[in-house]
């Protein structure tokens, strides 16, 4: 079938792009921080991984505003509803799998790797309705919810996600607030050479703003606050540092600015809202957001000496910070203190992992939009509300609708209304990818007592009846349960 394998050549080279963009993005952002040569954009002075985590949450929030706007609530529950469903599922089951998965890549890849992993959702969902609607592969499964439960299930889990998510933002916007309420700037001249110098090696200039850097007598470890540069700053506790803990301490916290950490500790949280049902998802934040600060243990501690590492492992131990908000912080867990002290003193190479991280992408670049889901199950009649099913003419297609093979028009209309009452169907709850294309075999024909066409698609068994009221086509689809017997239509 022409548009099945179009469909999949489109996936396929789609997800070759998007693994090909991720493998380059790592690979330049790892050299960047470096000091290796790489192809920076003029002026562009992050080494974030191909696109910002904020894309994620920013792009799900236009895309859900968009269709309450256009749609209202009535027709856009069930877009919302299907989006709510991917997102959920793939969050949950691909964390689920890294959680699992965690200890063998930790042991093997760079810290660098592995928080990698945790952002290729950013990757797969930051253009909804354009890839993976407008070129859908033939649904793997097809799942039944009552349309009762439609409305309550996700009400339930919208008030989850609303009220956790929002729950993380103001508890970040009280904790900014307090942080810089009791706090004043730095004025030492030694820190501030530190500083100054610290942000020259690793090439992170004030483009925008200067970030700030001020004591905090709440902050009890090393910690950055602010989703932009306008508001970024640096805390610090109020007691002595060395030059030498200086340097490794502004060398941590300015590898998080250069990343856009704090974006990813919101895009993180943002998933933890996502699948708030599920424990598992929450225990995967919390070790995403340690490989977050593993990756910076690991980028400050590059080709040091023992000496050296040792001294960061007591700085290590001697902060026990604060996590709350959107913040990054030098020793934020007392629970991962111990595996990032192991994995301070050690010395051990690992791989960079650029094989793994593309056949994460590819993978996950068409484990997407493989399910879809239905309400209303029951006979044909009573599904798609049509009372009397009586066919005035049709006409079947044995090559389909792109084929060259001759239009049949069906003379015993009678019969195939009495087939078409058995059959066994559901109701998609969002419309499905439309097959006009096909070359599989095609039914359509128009109902004897109502200006309605019907389409049967035998790729996914899917039927399309559009309605013309007031010379305006609505549709709606149905998923056919029952086998259908082409042979016989076509002896009709």
């Amino acid at each position: 079938m022409y548009d099945t394998t179009a469909a999949y050549l489109f996936r396929f080279f789609w997800a070759l792009f998007l693994s090909f963009m991720l493998v380059f993005s790592f690979r330049r952002s790892w050299k960047a921080e470096r000091g290796e040569k790489t192809y920076l954009l003029y002026g562009k002075n992050d080494t974030v991984i191909l696109l910002d985590p904020l894309v994620l949450p920013v792009c799900i929030g236009i895309y859900s505003g968009m269709c309450l706007l256009l749609y209202r609530w009535e027709k856009s529950r069930g877009i919302l509803f299907s989006l709510g469903i991917d997102l959920f599922f793939f969050v949950t089951v691909y964390f689920s799998l890294l959680l699992v998965l965690l200890p063998f890549l930790r042991k093997h890849y760079t810290a660098k790797t592995c928080a990698a992993f945790w952002l290729i959702p950013v990757f797969l969902f930051y253009q909804p309705n354009i890839v993976y609607t407008s070129c859908v592969l033939p649904t793997k499964a097809v799942f039944y919810i009552p349309r009762f439960a439609v409305s309550t299930l996700l009400f339930i889990w919208l008030a989850g996600f609303a009220g956790i998510f929002l729950m993380q933002i103001l508890s970040h916007l009280h904790f900014s607030r307090i942080l810089k309420k009791h706090s004043q700037p730095v004025d030492d001249p030694e820190l501030l050479a530190i500083w100054k110098r610290v942000k020259q090696e690793i090439r992170l200039g004030d483009l925008t703003s200067p970030i700030k850097l001020r004591y905090s007598s709440l902050a009890a470890s090393p910690l950055t606050v602010g989703m932009f540069r306008a508001n970024c700053t640096t805390y610090l506790p109020r007691r002595s540092f060395s030059p030498e803990e200086a340097e490794l301490i502004f060398s941590h916290e300015l590898h998080h600015i250069q990343r856009h950490d704090t974006h990813t500790k919101f895009f993180l949280r943002f998933c933890c809202a996502i699948g708030w049902l599920h424990p598992l998802v929450w225990l995967a934040v919390r070790k995403a957001e340690d490989d977050l600060e593993l990756s910076c243990d690991e980028i400050v501690l590059q080709n040091a000496d023992s000496q050296k590492r040792r001294q960061y492992a007591e700085l290590l131990l001697s902060s026990a910070g604060d996590p709350r908000g959107y913040t990054t912080c030098l020793s934020a867990s007392a629970k991962a203190l111990r595996y990032r002290l192991n994995a301070t003193l050690s010395q051990q190479k690992r791989k960079l992992g650029l094989g793994l991280l593309f056949l994460a992408m590819m993978a996950g670049s068409f484990s997407v939009g493989n399910f879809a889901l239905t309400t209303e199950r029951g006979p044909l009649p009573k599904v798609t509300a049509i009372k009397d099913i009586r066919i005035q003419t049709a006409s079947f297609l044995p090559e389909g609708i792109q084929g060259d093979g001759a239009e049949l028009s069906l003379k015993d209309t009678k019969a195939l209304s009495l087939y078409l009452e058995q059959l066994e169907a559901e109701k998609f709850l969002t419309l499905y990818q439309e097959r006009e294309k096909t070359e599989s075999p095609a039914l359509y024909g128009v109902f004897a007592d109502e200006e309605i066409h019907f389409t049967f698609y035998l790729s996914g068994s899917v039927m399309t009846i559009y309605d013309i009221i007031d010379s305006n086509i609505t549709s709606s689809q149905y998923y056919i349960r029952s086998p259908i017997d082409w042979d016989y239509l076509q002896s009709l």
